[in-house]
């Protein structure tokens, strides 16, 4: 790991863990060789990606002091002759509307579920709800179910929430409260959990009655 490197996952580390630090940094990294970057790079790299990604993560938290600072830092230093090509930020182009399903018809319900499990890095996805259930487990079985279902219950209880997420040591579980039920994804590790989370948070039921 460079210097430039340390020094955006210790202040990363300030807001998450350590190690959630290391995979925002790795998945804004992706497509970038960290050796080849020159500080421009850097510095578009952590206002653009990076910043994206941890948005995705904590929405209210802006760029941080420390990564300001280091952009500054990055942007007064000299670059080699060569060209420097800024990272490509990720782009929502395709999820920047709500996405309204009517969890009535079972064909709405359906694809859904089979448009999530074709996402990179999707393992399994569930979509339960008083009008029907509609799962792609993958290796998984029924026991995942039964364990989502009772996560959104204690999570219900607790309040309202609008997208919950977790990470574990293998894999991101994004759940998504739809009317009385909820949709929930659980993804591999490098799979993109800004734009996930992004994602589920435009979903919504159709309320019977209601205009879109």
């Amino acid at each position: 790991m460079n210097n430039t490197e340390q020094k955006i996952v210790e202040a990363l580390s300030q807001v998450v863990s350590p190690w959630a630090a290391h995979n925002l940094l790795r998945r804004a990294l992706r497509g970038h060789s960290p050796d080849l970057l020159e500080p421009a790079g850097w510095a578009a790299l952590i206002e653009g990606p990076l910043q994206q990604e941890l948005k995705g993560v904590l929405p209210t938290v802006g760029l941080l002091p420390e990564l300001q600072t280091l952009v500054k830092q990055l942007r007064a230093q000299k670059q080699r002759p060569a060209e420097v090509r800024p990272p490509t930020q990720p782009t929502l182009e395709t999820t920047n509307l709500t996405e309204y399903v009517d969890l009535e018809r079972a064909q709405d319900r359906e694809k859904l579920v089979l448009d999530l499990a074709r996402g990179e890095g999707v393992l399994a996805v569930v979509l339960d709800s008083v009008h029907g259930q509609e799962c792609r487990l993958g290796v998984h079985n029924e026991g995942l179910v039964g364990l989502l279902s009772i996560v959104h219950r204690l999570l219900d209880r607790k309040g309202s929430y609008r997208v919950f997420y977790t990470v574990f040591r293998e894999a991101q579980l994004v759940l998504r409260p739809l009317e009385r039920g909820y949709l929930a994804v659980l993804t591999r590790n490098e799979a993109n959990l800004g734009q996930l989370l992004y994602r589920m948070s435009k979903i919504e039921a159709i309320q019977v009655g209601a205009e879109r």
